[in-house]
């Protein structure tokens, strides 16, 4: 009943603003993509943005008229169901392991398997791509079936990173990108060989949505600026 609630309120928040472009991301990217959206802004045109796993990112696409969708390459183009136009690479996504303050420093994934890491906590495998992901390194490590007793699964990467931060797990799988921009919430973070994980192209999936505003803010998501931003976020 909670989730038809929740859902209805979603919907109903983004057909208020119906003239505003409606663009959404994963809920990994939502600090970097608000602040590019807010740098937008200050030209005076509005963005209503909506975040989740990329499931629900692409399940809010079909039924409204989100028009842009930012995250993994892989899966918009082949497991979201989406009718894409074009899709531009706007960087690239990192897995990092990060650790709660009090907890001694990790120096590589290996460490996971210390006694003193009791939980890890990790987005949902079937539907996060940091899950997919996380669960892909963990596996070609030799690590899934020593740790997997302590995983905590959730169903984002901002969960992830929340259980981390208020110390009801150990370790977390994240990306860089929230490693980055919580650092200070944090005890540190290592980030995980990209050779034992499928690689994360991060870009933005034009649909059929897209009208003039969506074109222009395309184009400014590949601007200087927003490199700049994107770059500071560890993409």
């Amino acid at each position: 009943m909670f989730k038809k609630i929740l859902i209805i309120i979603l919907l109903s928040t983004l057909f208020v603003y119906a003239d505003d472009l409606k663009v959404a991301a994963g809920a990994g990217y939502k600090k970097v993509v608000t602040k590019i959206i807010n740098e937008y802004e200050k030209n005076g045109k509005k963005i209503d943005g909506f975040f989740g796993n990329m499931k629900q990112v692409s399940s809010q696409a079909k039924q409204t008229d989100i028009a842009l969708v930012i995250g993994d390459k892989n899966f918009i183009l082949n497991k979201s169901g989406l009718e894409v136009d074009s899709f531009i690479t706007l960087g690239e996504g990192k897995v990092a392991i990060a650790y709660a303050k009090g907890i001694k420093p990790l120096n590589s994934s290996k460490d996971l398997l210390d006694k003193e890491i009791k939980r890890i906590a990790i987005p949902q495998p079937k539907k996060a791509i940091y899950g997919i992901a996380g669960e892909e390194f963990l596996k070609n490590e030799s690590l899934y079936d020593k740790v997997k007793d302590r995983l905590y699964v959730v169903a984002t990467v901002p969960q992830s990173l929340t259980y981390l931060i208020t110390k009801e797990v150990d370790a977390s799988i994240i990306n860089l990108t929230a490693a980055l921009e919580n650092k200070d919430k944090i005890g540190g973070y290592i980030i995980v060989n990209s050779n034992s994980y499928s690689k994360i192209e991060i870009g933005v999936a034009k649909l059929k949505n897209c009208n003039e505003q969506c074109e222009e803010f395309i184009q400014f998501l590949q601007n200087e600026k927003s490199k700049e931003i994107f770059n500071t976020y560890g993409l």
